[in-house]
């Protein structure tokens, strides 16, 4: 049984690694604090006194970020940076003491406070950290190298302590210039840059928005190349907030198709990710301006996931929906949908649409004009290509699939189920992946609606294994979160497991804490109901330590009293 009131020795909260104890080091600002350096990165800073905590997380995020004070004041908690605190802390022992007091009766007060910077960020940082923290302040390092070797070696020694920063007010004008090779630069130098460049989408400015999201695509693009993981990481913060209906996560649709229409190699297969949004109302104009961007340039890519649910818009009261769907059709160059746009010539209906230049007041008929003339002017241009690819299977396929929509949509479920079965098998003879495993979650969605769960599951691993072929982490973690669904519905909860183990791993990747701290707390449950007590107890320990440096109290709370139940259970035991 483990006792709440027992004594301790002091792990990172944000690793669960042992720390050493923290000590003095130079120079020193707000208080008489001691300092730290966990092996994951995380620095910390003791306050004896309990009283001090604000400085003292000043002081740790300016020890984090090797006093560069410009580059601190511009973080961002949560987004910037994880912090967290761990009370009781007593530095003559090294111990922490839950009840504030040693067992000789001597009162303990201190705190650690402990800040982590995010993996780009640390990147830049962090071994600057750890060598001055080893060695002592920057001046001194500075001194000691040049009288090693005559001065030189220290002009590059006090070069590599201050790396160039850009401030906002020098990325604005950036972004309003239109310099995008210019902050793909400085982009590469300091990450702070992408990160000012994403608090420009929600500028009052409408205008200023809207260059945001083509710089930021830009940069972006460039980066995929560059620096993979630091682009990677923009990417997926971007996918969270478009799935978040509480965050607020205006242009990052429309960042996203700039991201998949510069860098369509890398990011091709997040196109069906943008599609799915499209049951979400407010998104759809965001949605179809990304598809229409993207088609433009890479007509076949958007033609290779199910675009043609698009079609469905065409006729939607909002003028901003149909609009921007007309549109889209016109980039895609979508023949298809030809015969409905010219009916739509005369709709008078006004809405604003960025062209990618100038934000436009049009209507939605001289979109309709445009949309027909460009549709039409391929058609001439490459008609026996054109006529060759309707007639194809995979044209074949595309419409049993939209007609499965449209049947869907009218609620003939089993209509449409079959519709998409047909569809299946001619994408699945034509190699055709991405299809595949879109049809193949449509499906499965379909007989989930149905109630039929024992055919749905093996269509999502059937999707799970083509995004495994493909390197698509974040559907994989989606359909897995869909079969988890269902197993746990079905209450068989063995088979769960695997599938919370593996999302587990791949948001641990992605570092995304709130959801390993929800699988973490599923897998403990599950634990539970096997019996296997300690590895639940386990699962909870480590949701708990997440959602502490997370903050997120409510949660904290829950976990807690399952905790302190299961310890007195086995107390008892």
């Amino acid at each position: 049984m483990t006792n709440a009131t027992a004594v301790s020795e002091p792990r990172c909260p944000l690793c669960d690694r042992l720390i050493n104890p923290p000590r003095a080091a130079e120079p020193r600002r707000f208080a008489d604090f001691e300092f730290g350096v966990c092996e994951c990165g995380a620095v910390y800073v003791h306050d004896v006194t309990g009283h001090n905590l604000g400085a003292a997380l000043v002081e740790a995020l300016g020890f984090a970020c090797n006093d560069n004070w410009d580059m601190a004041w511009e973080l961002l908690p949560g987004e910037d940076y994880q912090d967290a605190l761990i009370e009781g802390y007593d530095i003559e022992s090294n111990l922490i003491q839950p009840t504030g007091r040693t067992k000789e009766g001597r009162r303990v007060k201190g705190v650690l406070t402990f800040i982590r910077l995010s993996e780009d960020l640390m990147e830049l940082t962090g071994d600057k950290v750890t060598a001055r923290f080893n060695t002592g302040d920057n001046e001194e390092a500075a001194k000691r190298l040049e009288a090693q070797t005559g001065g030189e070696a220290s002009i590059k020694a006090r070069q590599d302590l201050t790396a160039q920063r850009y401030s906002k007010q020098e990325i604005q004008n950036l972004v309003r210039r239109g310099r995008f090779e210019e902050l793909c630069s400085m982009a590469l130098s300091d990450p702070l840059v992408t990160r000012k460049m994403q608090r420009l989408l929600y500028a009052a400015d409408l205008d200023m928005r809207w260059k945001a999201v083509m710089a930021l695509g830009a940069v972006v693009g460039k980066l995929a190349v560059e620096r993979p993981a630091a682009a990677g990481n923009i990417v997926r913060a971007l996918l969270y907030a478009c799935g978040d209906s509480a965050a607020a996560n205006w242009g990052a649709i429309e960042t996203l198709g700039e991201i998949i229409r510069l860098a369509p190699d890398v990011y091709g297969s997040f196109i069906r990710h943008l599609l799915g949004l499209i049951n979400d109302p407010p998104s759809r104009p965001a949605l179809f301006w990304a598809i229409g961007r993207i088609g433009e340039r890479h007509p076949r890519l958007v033609k290779s996931n199910a675009f043609f649910s698009i079609f469905n818009f065409l006729k939607d009261p909002a003028p901003e929906v149909r609009g921007h769907a007309v549109w889209a059709l016109g980039r895609i160059k979508a023949a298809e949908a030809v015969s409905i746009i010219e009916r739509m010539t005369g709709d008078e209906a006004e809405l604003n649409l960025f062209d990618g230049e100038l934000l436009l007041k049009t209507t939605v008929g001289q979109l309709a004009k445009e949309a027909a003339a460009r549709i039409k002017d391929v058609n001439q241009g490459d008609g026996m290509n054109e006529n060759k690819e309707k007639d194809s299977m995979l044209s074949k396929a595309a419409d049993l699939y939209k007609e499965g929509i449209i049947l869907l949509n009218r609620g003939m479920s089993l209509d449409a189920l079959l519709k998409f079965e047909r569809a299946l098998e001619i994408f699945e003879n034509e190699g055709r992946d991405a299809e595949t495993a879109n049809t193949c979650e449509k499906l499965a969605d379909l007989h989930v609606q149905r109630g039929n769960f024992k055919s749905a599951i093996p269509l999502y691993q059937r999707a799970m294994a083509i995004c495994e072929k493909g390197g698509d982490d974040v559907s994989k973690v989606l359909l897995a979160e869909k079969i988890i669904d269902l197993y746990r519905a079905d209450k068989e909860f063995d088979k769960a497991l695997p599938y919370l183990m593996l999302a587990l791993e791949l948001v641990e990747n992605m570092r995304d804490a709130s959801r390993a701290g929800y699988y973490l707390t599923a897998i403990g449950d599950i634990y539970q109901r096997q019996d296997k007590i300690h590895e639940a107890l386990d699962a909870y320990r480590l949701a708990h330590k997440i959602y502490t440096g997370m903050g997120s109290r409510e949660r904290i709370e829950v976990l807690e009293r399952g905790i302190s139940a299961i310890e007195a259970a086995l107390g008892e035991a």
